[in-house]
């Protein structure tokens, strides 16, 4: 075993290895040269401690870099380092599967298996085949690495803020590559979805990350119980107030909404309010808004107000379906999503293939000047609509299930919790999901490795803490 200030020295040495090979494969992207030293480094690690590989796939997640091999690409160095974790829980299912029942019994485990099984059902009958099976594999290293080695890694609770600190200060790093370039382009606001590449795709992916690091990193530092090291403190503020830079330079409507609702959230945990509370009166808002919606639809259309010009300009800009490009687009899309689903609503057309396919649906007069027929403008935008067309109606249920089941089980861990760290990390983790699942109303980015490693780890966090909580309750 490796003495603990050389194992220091070695993840300091590989995390900047690391860097410096980020930067040499933007600089000379012909030389591929590189990943070898990287891939035998990695390599070593693996040997030394898979939990810190874990966290350092973590740090490098937010800055990797997309390498594009045809028509397809994957991201440098995190989803090649996902693959061995896939490779390795295979092994470790076969050679100790009895210590991993509790994980598989769990109902959340249960729900993602279905989630994935579906997924590989609806690629089988796919239009459009090896686009969906690469989604698949995309899809399964991403919950293999996130939630079962989380689920694993995470139920030492000290992992889960080591793993938002890696994260986060890898985020950190690219808000200040952003902010950097937007203070070079004088904060324009025309041009703020750019500012962030090539490590992100655009701005509504960066502010997402943003506002989900920055609900974690909050709700941490309102805690005085789980973080007493003064430094640790001090990273987490810095990694708050980069976090929250980046949402308002963003310039994303979607992102402060979403944490308007994860604040809203907060004051609704306050009062203790059941999930139960929660879901009837969602449903009654739901019908309120079916019996009445040709008044809200005429409200809505009167609404001129454009983004770009105030805050609450922005936010008004929303439900502005009339004159702002960015929302008709996203009505366009939707439209089109839903002849589809019409048209294909078992099985869906295939998981990823939209964006390949809506062309044809589209109406001239629904169209924008954003618009393309290409398929290379983006996706269906919605975290809701996506899994409808894609996967059709199981699809999108077994969605709903999900992100329903884990604002269920966080409510009741973060109520009926003793432990204090549980309490807040739970609450941390909630309100991360609520600012995400709101955010996914309007973007969808699940199949982008940025949001994808940071939400299936939070889900295995939340397996974690489970059987942590049972464990306490049982006297083990």
């Amino acid at each position: 075993m490796l003495q603990s200030a050389n194992v220091i020295k070695l993840y300091s040495l590989s995390i900047a290895f690391i860097l410096l090979v980020t930067f040499c494969a933007l600089t000379y992207p012909d030389y591929l040269f590189v990943a070898i030293p990287l891939l035998l480094l990695a390599t070593t690690i693996f040997l030394v401690s898979i939990e810190w590989v874990f966290l350092i796939v973590a740090f490098c997640t937010p800055f990797s870099i997309k390498y594009n091999i045809g028509d397809s690409g994957i991201n440098i160095p995190s989803e090649p380092l996902m693959l061995v974790f896939l490779i390795l829980f295979i092994i470790k299912l076969l050679q100790d599967y009895k210590n991993q029942k509790e994980l598989l019994k769990q109902a959340l485990t249960f729900i993602i298996i279905i989630n994935l099984a579906w997924i590989f059902l609806t690629s089988v009958t796919s239009t459009l085949p090896i686009i969906s099976f690469k989604f698949l594999l995309a899809r399964i290293w991403t919950v293999v690495f996130g939630y079962f080695w989380g689920s694993i890694i995470f139920r030492n609770p000290k992992r889960i803020k080591q793993f938002f600190l890696a994260f986060g200060l890898g985020l950190v790093l690219v808000i200040i590559y952003t902010t950097i370039n937007h203070y070079h382009d004088g904060f324009s606001q025309k041009r703020a979805m750019l500012m962030m590449k090539p490590f992100m795709d655009d701005h509504t992916v960066y502010s997402a990350v943003c506002a989900i690091v920055l609900c974690v990193s909050t709700t941490i530092l309102l805690s005085k119980s789980i973080i007493n090291n003064l430094f640790t403190r001090l990273i987490f503020t810095g990694i708050a107030i980069s976090s929250l830079a980046g949402v308002i330079l963003s310039y994303s409507r979607a992102a402060v909404i979403s944490l308007i609702f994860a604040f809203a959230f907060y004051l609704i945990t306050s009062f203790k309010v059941r999930f139960k509370t929660m879901l009837m009166v969602l449903l009654v808002s739901s019908c309120f808004a079916f019996f009445y919606q040709n008044e809200i639809y005429q409200k809505i259309r009167n609404n001129n107000s454009v983004s770009g010009k105030s805050i609450a300009g922005d936010l008004k800009s929303v439900t502005n379906i009339k004159n702002d490009d960015s929302n008709v687009e996203r009505l366009n899309r939707w439209e089109a999503g839903y002849r589809m689903f019409l048209e294909k609503p078992f099985f869906g057309f295939g998981p990823g293939t939209y964006m390949f396919k809506y062309s044809a649906y589209q109406r001239a007069h629904e169209m924008t000047s954003i618009s393309t027929t290409q398929g290379d403008m983006g996706n269906i935008h919605s975290e809701y609509f996506g899994p409808l067309v894609d996967s059709g109606i199981i699809g999108f249920l077994i969605t709903l299930i999900l992100f329903g089941y884990t604002i269920a089980i966080l409510l009741k861990l973060h109520y009926n919790t003793k432990n204090k760290e549980t309490k807040v990390l739970s609450l941390a983790i909630l309100l991360a999901l609520v600012s995400y699942y709101i955010h996914g109303a309007m973007n969808n980015f699940l199949d982008q490795d940025k949001i994808a490693v940071i939400f299936w780890a939070m889900l295995g966090m939340i397996t974690a803490l489970q059987l942590k909580e049972k464990a306490n309750d049982s006297g083990l």
